[in-house]
């Protein structure tokens, strides 16, 4: 995983820790998944979100192509994502 804001990773992987939260972990273990794709390995490129807490990830393979981009979301209190959720346990989720 390539990690493009490494400083807003560690804010939110620490507030997530001080949270009591998993399901940030749990979406990060999902990702690196399918990084690890026997018939299409990829590389998850991580950014720096608009929404308090989230991020944009893009799904990036050996020649350069992108694959699926979409957002590794924080659905906490407030929440600012602007992304629909009907699970209101896991405060981080992923959105394709």
């Amino acid at each position: 995983m390539k990690i493009m804001c490494q400083e807003h990773y560690d804010e939110v992987v620490r507030y997530a820790k001080e949270l009591g939260d998993e399901s940030l972990q749990a979406c990060l273990a999902k990702l690196k998944l399918w990084e690890e794709h026997s018939l299409c390995p990829c590389e998850i490129e991580l950014y720096r979100d608009f929404a308090p807490y989230s991020f944009l990830f893009k799904q990036r393979y050996a020649d350069g192509s992108l694959g699926i981009v979409g957002g590794l979301v924080y659905h906490g209190t407030p929440d600012r994502s602007c992304c629909y959720t009907m699970n209101h346990e896991d405060l981080w989720q992923t959105h394709t």
